[in-house]
């Protein structure tokens, strides 16, 4: 059998439990020497240093969670070695608070990268010392271990509680020794006590944004974050006008996942009745912790042809329905008409679960849904599931899956389970208790 020499998994698909009974990552894997893959844990990227470092020469990795990291593993970072691997790309976008103990560590250990790229965001609260990570941390911590390192590009967010001012000439002044390459730097400070600074080489490499303030220059003469395609806005001092969002949609021509974080109300409203805000390549909407106005302006006048899933506030949503349901089924009916339909509620308190009769009112907004993720009543439940297979039920011919907060126990154990409504199957999946969306915030 031929050995595998490069494998490449795409940006969406995250592998979980990568190793076989017998903790081979495949056992065609001897000959690999090329991997692109998105990792669900930290270990299993240690591990598969472990296991393959000796014959890699490129290794591109995104971790998708780094909060829970076994003591254990600091102890196997030194072991691992890489004397072949001349290429590393490491993308890391939740908080990564073991940052000093495991990442730099793990980095020391590449002394023959040449072509360097990090993409981090890292957690200094409680760390010593107590500061963001700037040119001096980079220069001591990685750069002075990789003697060979030719290229180097970086986007780095560092999140620091009760954090002192810090004057943004200090942090640029701290690259001067890197004078082979451009560098930018911004520092922000919130009202919940956190700041963070971002720092990154030029040109941009990256296509994400968390936290993006409105004192971020996101909008430079230099078009420096065209290509954005996943964009976290964030700001507990002011809102986020009317105007900020047309600006962002010439800004970033290419985003298409939207997350707005900021219960400010806006103070310089423009009310049109046209669609005249297009954000054209947008398929993702998260409007989860807002004032309603955000979700006026982005639901409701704005045009988003390609957008397939939203995730939003229940409260908000039925205070936008309570002015105008029709007009607001309109709008929901023409953003939901061509694509594949996702629809997440959210519930600001988890106590107060989706009745029956809003239930309904969702299902009426949305005709064109195909999978609904929603915290239900469990004294309804039944009932709901009653009306999915009443034959008056005529508002779900699309509905295909149903994601719901807990399965009766009548129909069997809390995994997948199909019923059928109408002759068409429904599938029917618990939200787990210990699963959250992917709010990285701050606080």
């Amino acid at each position: 059998m031929r050995s595998i020499v490069s494998i490449e998994v795409d940006d969406g698909y995250m592998l979980s439990n990568i190793f076989n009974d017998h903790k081979v990552f495949f056992p065609q894997s001897n000959q690999l020497t090329h991997i692109r893959i998105t990792l669900c844990y930290f270990e299993d990227c240690v591990g598969l240093l472990e296991q393959l470092g000796t014959q890699l020469y490129l290794f591109n990795v995104s971790i998708v969670y780094v909060n829970c990291i076994a003591k254990c593993l600091v102890h196997k970072i030194p072991s691992i070695l890489c004397p072949n691997l001349k290429h590393l790309t490491i993308t890391i976008y939740r908080n990564f608070v073991l940052y000093k103990e495991c990442l730099v560590p793990l980095l020391q250990r590449f002394s023959n990268v040449e072509y360097l790229t990090l993409l981090l965001a890292i957690d200094k609260t409680g760390s010593i010392p107590n500061h963001f990570i700037d040119g001096y941390d980079l220069e001591n911590d990685i750069i002075s271990y990789m003697p060979h390192l030719y290229q180097f590009n970086f986007h780095i967010r560092s999140i620091l509680e009760n954090a002192s001012d810090v004057e943004i000439d200090t942090i640029y002044q701290s690259f001067m020794k890197q004078q082979y390459q451009f560098v930018g730097c911004t520092v922000d400070y919130f009202n919940n006590n956190y700041g963070q600074c971002q720092i990154y080489s030029l040109p941009f490499i990256g296509t994400r944004l968390d936290f993006i303030s409105n004192r971020f220059p996101l909008f430079d003469i230099n078009n420096t974050f065209s290509m954005i395609t996943i964009l976290l806005l964030f700001d507990d001092i002011t809102p986020f006008e009317s105007v900020f969002f047309e600006r962002l949609a010439q800004a970033l021509p290419y985003l298409r996942t939207l997350e707005v974080f900021n219960n400010l109300e806006q103070q310089e409203k423009i009310i049109v009745s046209t669609n005249n805000l297009k954000f054209t390549h947008l398929t993702t909407l998260i409007l989860f912790d807002i004032h309603i106005n955000y979700a006026e302006q982005l639901l409701c006048r704005t045009y988003l042809p390609c957008l397939n899933e939203l995730v939003i506030n229940k409260d908000i949503l039925l205070a936008i329905i309570a002015q105008d349901q029709h007009q607001t089924r309109d709008n929901f009916s023409r953003k939901f008409e061509t694509h594949k339909k996702f629809v997440n509620i959210i519930e600001e308190d988890i106590r107060e679960k989706c009745t029956l009769e809003i239930f309904q009112l969702i299902i009426y907004l949305f005709p064109q849904v195909e999978y609904l993720k929603i915290e239900l009543n469990r004294k309804e439940i039944y009932q709901i599931i009653r009306f999915l297979f009443s034959k008056n039920n005529n508002k779900t011919c699309h509905l295909f899956f149903l994601c719901i907060s807990q399965i009766p126990k009548k129909f069997g154990e809390p995994h997948d389970l199909t019923l059928s409504v109408d002759g068409r199957p429904l599938f029917v999946g618990e939200i787990c208790p210990n699963r959250i969306h992917l709010f990285n915030v701050l606080d």
